[in-house]
């Protein structure tokens, strides 16, 4: 009972003072959101769920196979027998980093792509993000098919993109005091050039983590199926070697940023 007239005679007072009795208005405060990721981070993340859910459970098996052989990456549609599948052979550079080979390989990338993305697509905006995922994805996959070429291994997963965020989120979110604890500011943060990254302890630190991890990854063959195989780690260090170098072409911010 007491709450409820204290609540009521702060309510009047806030009244009287929005009819002129000297009092100021008290602003209501606003409300933070529970999860801060950008919009195109999340509906990346909710294409390759409901693709993972027609997979496994909604598609037969011939669908399944049709979907990861026409929408998967494989070196041989550029060179050999399968070099006259021309529309595959230009969409499958974009479309195989929307499957994935399993739950536990989904989750690993879009856990990533939520970490390392966040602060790049904050930085950039929607539209250059999504060129830049399509750069960064065409990146990993020909990296791979060099190592590979002529090759029928099939080649899935976001894991080559989001090492092009990863690239990318190395140029500036250790420059300041934003670092990784903070997307938003270290989204304004200035962006390092690449002697200024190389010389970063932060950075180097995290990347021989990062390359440290792709090795063991690539060892255990996290997220291979019968369907599809993992992403190698020639995909991922063609992504990252891609957003590191190319990011400042798509940066807005760059190295004059507070």
């Amino acid at each position: 009972m007491t709450d409820e007239r204290d609540d009521a005679d702060f309510s009047r007072s806030n009244q009287a003072g929005q009819a002129g009795s000297g009092f100021p208005q008290v602003p209501a405060p606003e409300r933070e959101p529970l999860f801060n990721i950008p919009s195109v981070i999340v509906f990346i993340v909710a294409v390759t769920v409901l693709i993972e859910v027609l997979v496994n459970w909604l598609l037969d098996d011939t669908a399944v196979n049709a979907l990861y052989y026409y929408g998967g990456f494989i070196p041989a549609r550029y060179a050999g027998s399968l070099s006259g599948e021309l529309l595959p052979a230009l969409t499958s550079p974009v479309t195989y980093a929307f499957l994935h080979g399993g739950w536990e390989h989904l989750i690993f990338n879009d856990i990533w792509l939520a970490v390392f993305g966040t602060p790049v697509a904050l930085r950039i905006g929607v539209v250059r993000f999504a060129v830049f995922w399509i750069v960064t994805s065409v990146a990993a996959a020909f990296a791979f098919d060099i190592a590979n070429f002529g090759s029928e291994t099939l080649l899935v997963g976001a894991s080559g993109a989001i090492s092009g965020l990863t690239g990318a989120a190395c140029r500036f979110v250790w420059s300041g005091d934003g670092s990784m604890r903070d997307p938003a500011l270290s989204a304004i943060q200035r962006r390092l050039s690449v002697m200024e990254t190389l010389r970063s302890r932060e950075v180097l630190l995290f990347i021989a983590f990062w390359l440290v991890a792709n090795v063991v990854l690539a060892g255990l063959g996290v997220g291979a199926t019968e369907q599809a195989q993992a992403i190698a780690w020639q995909a991922h260090l063609g992504g990252f070697l891609a957003g590191f170098l190319l990011f400042p072409l798509f940066d807005p911010v760059g190295k004059g940023a507070a």
